[in-house]
Parts: C-alpha cells; sequence; structure tokens
C-alpha cells in the first residue's frame, strides 16, 4: 500500500460523508451485506451510532483531501468483545487497506480493554476472509445457509480475534525488551 491514508474517529460532523459514502458504494456492498442490514441504515441509525456509546469504536479511513474511502464500525457484544464490521469503497480494494487499517484499530480497541473481537462475513467473501486471516482471526464457527445476500443464500463465517498471546501473533508482551528496551 503505498498512500497516505488518515484513520480518524467519526464524529457527528461526519454524518453527511457517510451517508453520501454509503449511498455511492450501495451497489458494490450490496454483494456482502445483506439487503435487511443495508435498509436499515438511514440518517437516524448513523446518528446513533455517532452519538450513542458506540461512538468511540466508529472509524473512517479518508485520504489526505478527506474523501471517505472506508468505514470501520465495532458493537459492543459485552465488556470486554465487540463485532467489527468495515467496507471499503471498490475503487480502493485489494490495496490492503482493510488490512491495515484492521490491525492498527485492533491495537486500539485492545487499549480500550476489548480482549475479544468478532467478526461475520459470508462465506464467497474471500477478500474479507483472506483480510480477518492476515490480521490474526481464527475461524469460529460456521453457519449453515445463515445469509441471504440478494437472491443468494449464504453461509455465515464467524472469526474471532483473541488478545490471548499464545494464539495471537500481533499480541506485544510489555516487558519484551526487544520492544520496550527500558524495561530491561
Amino acid at each position: 500500500m503505498n498512500m497516505t491514508l488518515i484513520i480518524r474517529q467519526a464524529t457527528k460532523a461526519d454524518l453527511r460523508s457517510i451517508l453520501l459514502f454509503e449511498f455511492r458504494n450501495r451497489g458494490w456492498f450490496s454483494q456482502f451485506i445483506p439487503q435487511q442490514a443495508l435498509s436499515q441504515q438511514s440518517e437516524m441509525y448513523f446518528k446513533r451510532l455517532l452519538t450513542g456509546k458506540l461512538k468511540q469504536f466508529q472509524y473512517l479511513v479518508c485520504l489526505p483531501n478527506d474523501v471517505l474511502i472506508g468505514r470501520f464500525s465495532g458493537q459492543y457484544l459485552d465488556d470486554s468483545s465487540l463485532e467489527v464490521s468495515y467496507r471499503i469503497a471498490k475503487n480502493f480494494t485489494r490495496q490492503g487497506i482493510a488490512q491495515y487499517v484492521l490491525k492498527h484499530l485492533l491495537l486500539v480497541w485492545a487499549s480500550h480493554g476489548i480482549n475479544e473481537v468478532y467478526a461475520q462475513v459470508a462465506d464467497h467473501n474471500q477478500a474479507s476472509i483472506k483480510v480477518l486471516l492476515s490480521c490474526g482471526f481464527e475461524l469460529q464457527e460456521s453457519q449453515e445457509k445463515a445469509i441471504k445476500i440478494g437472491p443468494n443464500i449464504h453461509d455465515s463465517l464467524i472469526y474471532r480475534w483473541p488478545i490471548i498471546e499464545d494464539v495471537n501473533p500481533f499480541f506485544i508482551k510489555p516487558d519484551d525488551p526487544t520492544i520496550f528496551p527500558e524495561h530491561s
């Protein structure tokens, strides 16, 4: 990935940009996200996300000229786990952006006390599966014929990212002298 990206928390001031991003990419997103989920994403839905408890888990991916090219969202499952969903504009896929951003957000979320992150993906979404695996997620379960996307019904794959050091290759021990020499 050879471009400068800005990853920042979304605010109420971003509402118009988010709605425009979703509208412009609706056809692309409809290949991977159920219509029911897309139709729920109204102005009111985004206002709630940007003002409620979940606002700390809403991130935008922008170009330096503030053009929105991606959106990452975390939803609490309980006090120490959340479910992540994300989308990248079609013109910016296959450039490593989702992987780059997700790796960074996992570290941010872990610093907020999140110990597990889950992601649900349809079995035909090979690009997202590749992103999740490259970020240390593991397949947790598979649900047959659980997601309807357009006229097709797909299996749902549930992936899990644990912060446990023995399982997660991105976990950094605070006392590791190669990372934090002042602790040695």
